[in-house]
């Protein structure tokens, strides 16, 4: 035996495993300069899932046996097959079978020769699979085996070197109700859920089209638009059943979907991306439609977007953002018993009203400090009050829901009050009554802090939102705010008549405040008092007024009662 031969077979080896993946062609010299027929290794790393999405192929092995890497098989029937084991911190880790010419015999063979080979063959493979693996991962997503983000991008810039742009579409799908799956069905038929929608929409694509997965329940698609119809359609509704973990059960998937059509523009593929994932959450957030297209008119409500978002920080620091107020009334008395504290914004003189501002602030993650600006513009308002001589009523404030979850916010707004000098019972913290169960114990804990530090709690829009009762059972408030629909259809329909007298009912027996919303005739504020209702807030007392105009109506506290 030539050990010569067999070192430069390895390192020959060696250097095509550097470069690029080895084929059984590539043992041929080695293991033919050592009397091999057959060589495989028993090493199990989950290979199953390093397979093509399309073709179902090995990746980074050339062929499976009997759950072995077969690497080099010339196909001849032999005699002798030996076992040699590779070792990791003094265990077992891999085993390798090489079978021999026939009439080789064992004591034939060096032991120290063939050790050293399926030592080195395993070192030169593994090292190689590993990259490759390491390739996999850059470009395919683990979970589901389908493309990840980075092959879809690397597949638009090959294809549309053959293939104009403007042919195709980005289509970003978002599934709908998948939490809810999981938190129902459980996070493992959740999981093989996800893995049968990959490969039922992977299906969907023709060879010239890509489909990946963003991550989480997000799709993005790559699609001829003399497709898109097709695609867009047969992706509304998908039953997908047969799952290992929930045996007999059908599950009905339906995405939101944002489509952006691709032009000769110059515009990146990322940006198409963008703009697809923009129309998705769009459609799903605030249009409630299940396909949006990304056209002019949703490029102007971004561009928009984006300046707004670019003017808020200087517009806190400029004081830009201010509170006005609206008076709450004693129907009977015409005495004014409290304020709200409303958001404006004021820029080069005009008013941006806030439906056009504030769902822009909450898609960028900048509703807490703007929530946190008016706060902190109302309480110094308070102070200016208090140092005129003026005894202002009890000022409320809103806060976001997702105000729940920043560090520590229950301190934040405590020493913001506490900045200004002033008792936190001249405040009354509004909370919507549309949160979700999965917030409910941490808003519980939110206003026990508060309430305990002196703020009184008031439940905004009352009736509109989830589990009304659930939620006036779990924290203790001070006021219901019965929701401007109900006061608007009092006159229209009998049912809101019943509505609101039960809810007025409940604020009385649970020792609660109650105050009507959009109060705007006098019509509205008679049947209100008939049903046990006294105070409200609404047009027909005033519309938010600036700081100068509130002011006027703080030093006259009276308005014209309701006879």
């Amino acid at each position: 035996m030539d050990k010569n031969k067999i070192f430069d077979a390895l390192r020959t080896l060696a250097e095509k495993a550097a470069s690029r993946v080895l084929v059984p062609a590539d043992y041929t010299e080695l293991c033919q300069s050592v009397n091999v027929r057959k060589m495989y290794y028993d090493i199990d790393l989950g290979y199953e899932r390093y397979t093509d999405p399309r073709t179902h192929k090995l990746i980074i092995a050339e062929k499976m046996e009997n759950n072995k890497i077969l690497l080099y098989d010339e196909h001849v029937e032999t005699e002798l097959v030996m076992k040699y084991t590779y070792y990791y911190d003094d265990l077992e880790y891999v085993h390798a079978y090489i079978e021999f010419d026939p009439g080789v015999k064992k004591e034939d063979l060096d032991p120290d020769i063939y050790q050293f080979l399926a030592d080195q063959v395993y070192l030169i493979v593994s090292r190689q699979n590993i990259r490759t693996m390491l390739d996999y991962a850059e470009y395919y997503d683990l979970q589901t085996s389908v493309p990840n983000i980075s092959f879809f991008r690397r597949f638009y810039h090959d294809i549309t070197k053959t293939v104009p742009a403007a042919n195709y579409a980005v289509i970003f799908a978002n599934l709908r109700n998948y939490k809810y799956i999981n938190q129902t069905a459980g996070v493992r038929t959740g999981d093989e859920l996800m893995v049968k929608f990959a490969h039922t929409v992977m299906d969907y694509a023709k060879a010239d089209e890509c489909v990946c997965r963003m991550g989480g329940d997000n799709y993005v698609m790559l699609i001829k638009k003399e497709n898109l119809q097709d695609v867009i359609q047969r992706l509304d509704t998908i039953k997908i059943g047969g799952l290992a973990s929930a045996p007999g059960k059908e599950f009905t998937l339906s995405p939101w979907l944002g489509i952006a059509p691709i032009e000769d523009d110059g515009i990146t593929i990322n940006v198409r991306v963008e703009q697809a994932s923009v129309a998705c959450s769009l459609g799903k957030h605030q249009l409630k439609r299940s396909v949006v297209y990304y056209d002019n008119d949703l490029a102007a409500m971004m561009k928009r977007a984006r300046e707004i978002t670019a003017m808020f920080r200087p517009a806190v620091a400029s004081h830009e953002f201010t509170p006005f107020f609206q008076p709450k009334v004693n129907m009977l008395t015409g005495e004014l018993v409290g304020l709200e504290a409303l958001c404006r914004w004021k820029h080069d003189g005009s008013y941006i009203y806030p439906d056009r501002f504030i769902p822009v602030l909450d898609r960028q993650g900048l509703i807490h400090d703007l929530d946190m600006t008016i706060l902190d513009e109302t309480c110094a308002a308070i102070r200016r009050w208090l140092d005129m001589g003026l005894t202002p009523p009890r000022v409320s404030f809103n806060i976001s829901r997702k105000n729940l979850f920043v560090p520590d916010i229950e301190h934040k707004i405590l020493d913001i009050i506490q900045k200004h000098g002033i008792s936190t019972d001249a405040l009354e913290i509004e909370i919507t009554e549309t949160a979700k169960e999965d917030e409910i114990d941490r808003l519980k804990g939110f206003l026990a802090i508060l309430k305990q530090n002196g703020l009184q709690i008031a439940i905004d829009d009352f009736g509109t939102g989830y589990s009304s009762l659930s939620l006036i059972h779990s924290i203790s408030a001070d006021v219901i705010k019965i929701d401007k629909s109900f006061v608007s259809a009092l006159r229209l329909d009998n049912k809101s008549g019943i509505l609101v007298e039960t809810i007025i009912q409940i604020a009385e027996r649970l020792e609660m405040d109650v105050i009507a919303e959009g109060v705007e005739t006098a019509d509205e504020g008679r049947a209100l008092i008939n049903m046990g209702c006294c105070n409200a807030q609404g047009y027909y007392y005033s519309r938010p007024v600036d700081f100068d105009s509130v002011t006027g109506i703080i030093r006259k506290n009276h308005f014209e009662p309701i006879n």
